[in-house]
């Protein structure tokens, strides 16, 4: 997959997936939505399942691959209050290339 930073044009995919993110974390009923039940919250929302699941299982490392923009990546932590340390080290492993990455 190649990565948006990359490409001239953001895909349609990482335009979706950005959307989610921002609606999520700047509008409180997204959020209450989403926090209720992630999968219903996103079966409107034209994404692959493969990018579904990576925002409902917040892999940080496949929705910045996927050109998710890293400032909303970095609120979806905060919102969610997953562990800073789990956010530095999912985009290590982009960095490195590793399993994760």
């Amino acid at each position: 997959m190649k990565s948006n930073w990359i490409q001239r044009i953001p895909s349609q995919e990482s335009y979706w997936m950005n959307r989610v993110l921002f609606d999520v974390h700047h509008n409180e009923s997204h959020l209450a939505r989403y926090l209720e039940n992630p999968e219903v919250y996103l079966d409107f929302i034209p994404l692959a399942l493969e990018m579904k699941k990576a925002i409902r299982d917040n892999d940080i490392a496949t929705m910045y691959r996927a050109g998710v923009n890293p400032y909303l990546l970095r609120a979806h932590c905060l919102g969610l209050r997953i562990p800073e340390s789990v956010f530095l080290e999912s985009l290590r492993s982009v960095a490195s290339g590793g399993k994760n990455g």
